[in-house]
């Protein structure tokens, strides 16, 4: 599998405004792609559970690059000592990707989802 790449250029939006004022105002920078970046994010809630399945949203060309982030409501107070992984990822004919995420245990907190991805 390839990964598909795109680089950032830095972009001043005030310099190339038809304004002429005495002072110049700042510089205000954003920055742009020459590919559209598609970010999405989602919490997934886990319930005395071990795995859950379910589906991006964004529309994708190729599998995106996702990462987890775990944090549980223990009673206790002690952090849960799971392993998040994810164990399955397809990416469907409607170009939406499915993916299930499992658990080195049952436990109850939630579980954080960020995509990053090139449409």
């Amino acid at each position: 599998m390839s990964n598909k790449s795109t680089t950032f250029s830095k972009y001043d939006r005030n310099r190339y405004r038809k304004i002429y004022p005495i002072t110049r105002f700042p510089e205000s920078t954003s920055f742009r792609s020459k590919a559209e970046v598609v970010i999405e994010s989602k919490s997934i809630t886990f319930s005395e559970e071990d795995s859950k399945s379910g589906t991006l949203e964004g529309i994708y060309s190729t599998i995106p690059t996702i990462s987890l982030g775990i944090s549980t409501n223990d009673p206790t107070g002690e952090a849960s000592n799971v392993n998040i992984f994810i164990s399955s990822l397809t990416l469907g004919g409607d170009n939406k990707v499915n993916f299930t995420i499992k658990a080195s245990a049952n436990f109850t907190g939630t579980v954080a989802l960020q995509v990053l991805g090139l449409a």
